[in-house]
């Protein structure tokens, strides 16, 4: 409930226009727009990954990334996991990678078993790292549950959404999926 309040709130205030132009580690919640693309952050310190063999953001250069920071027992990361398995099936043909990072809020979230088990009991079949140590979390400055941030095929970060993508009839989901569009189109680098 009070993430809920927050987030009502932080979309408020980003709708009169308070959050233009910031860092997404600056902005409060929704749709952040960014001044100028930034060079991607990588993962730091990543306990495990799951369903993929790639180590590193750098291995996915080439393609378009969704990168997504949640947690298994957040609400509002829960609401957004089916618009990501749809991108991922909608998009991964056509070299979208959608990139899972859990860090925990909670002392359970940390145990790998209990992820895991979490992953198969939300049938989530895309890449997930764990980031137990907030070590990437705070690599990418986030501070919210969730978060998701498009990067493109050269690992610029080109578009971020804080905050549940269809809080309030936010449309964060028809906007993002028009971004990870936009994006596939953009010739490959040689």
């Amino acid at each position: 409930m009070q993430r809920r309040t927050f987030l009502e709130a932080a979309a408020a205030t980003v709708a009169i226009g308070v959050a233009a132009c910031m860092h997404p580690a600056d902005a409060l919640a929704g749709d952040v727009p960014l001044a100028r693309a930034y060079r991607a952050p990588e993962l730091a310190e990543i306990e495990k990954f799951f369903h993929t063999k790639a180590s590193s953001l750098r291995e996915f250069r080439g393609q378009v990334v969704a990168l997504h920071f949640w947690t298994y027992s957040c609400s509002n990361c829960l609401a957004n996991l089916p618009h990501y398995a749809r991108w991922h099936h909608d998009f991964a043909a056509a070299g979208l990678v959608v990139l899972g990072v859990h860090t925990p809020e909670f002392s359970e979230e940390a145990k790998i078993e209990n992820v895991a088990e979490q992953l198969q009991a939300l049938k989530i079949e895309y890449p997930v790292a764990i980031d137990n140590q907030f070590a990437t979390w705070k690599q990418w400055k986030n501070r919210y549950w969730p978060t998701v941030h498009l990067i493109d095929r050269r690992g610029d970060v080109r578009a971020t959404w804080i905050g549940e993508l269809n809080w309030k009839a936010s449309r964060g989901e028809v906007t993002m999926r028009s971004r990870i569009e936009a994006l596939l189109k953009e010739q490959r680098d040689s």
